[in-house]
């Protein structure tokens, strides 16, 4: 089981950058380097990410349902495994698409509505490069205690 330093509250936004340059290459066989994303800001209580529409599409041409989840349970199972230092697993999600997307990026912010011992919940909002709510996406990440 990965176990990393967990996510300090006040930290400054150039150690929080920091934080994030290690997460800023995925490995080649990962979902995330296939769909090309990347993961842009990070906080205390969110993190940002985006992916090209180009690549992510459905047969119809719009933005991929199923890539609008995926961004969202990547970025907010990263960011509960910053937050609790320790492996996260998914086991709740629920997805809400609002609006299609037929080019540029899909942005996506991930922000803690609850974090506790065991539980993190995150809201993904997620939008096009004009600002425009594409979806809205919950999320339950169940932390993994260590084995002793």
């Amino acid at each position: 089981m990965k176990q990393i330093t967990p996510l300090a509250k006040g930290l400054s936004e150039e150690e929080y950058a920091a934080i994030l340059a290690d997460y800023q290459k995925f490995d080649d066989d990962t979902l995330m380097a296939a769909m090309n994303m990347s993961v842009d800001t990070l906080g205390y209580e969110f993190l940002t990410g985006s992916v090209p529409v180009e690549g992510n599409k459905q047969p119809a041409g719009l933005f991929h349902g199923g890539a609008h989840v995926a961004l969202a349970e990547s970025l907010a199972s990263l960011h509960s495994f910053m937050r609790a230092g320790t492996n996260v697993v998914g086991v709740d999600l629920n997805a809400t698409h609002l609006k299609a997307a037929r080019s540029g990026r899909v942005w996506g912010r991930a922000e803690v509505i609850h974090a506790g011992r065991t539980i993190i919940n995150h809201e993904v909002r997620m939008t096009d490069d004009n600002g425009k709510l594409l979806s809205i996406v919950r999320i339950t990440n169940l932390v993994l205690q260590p084995q002793a």
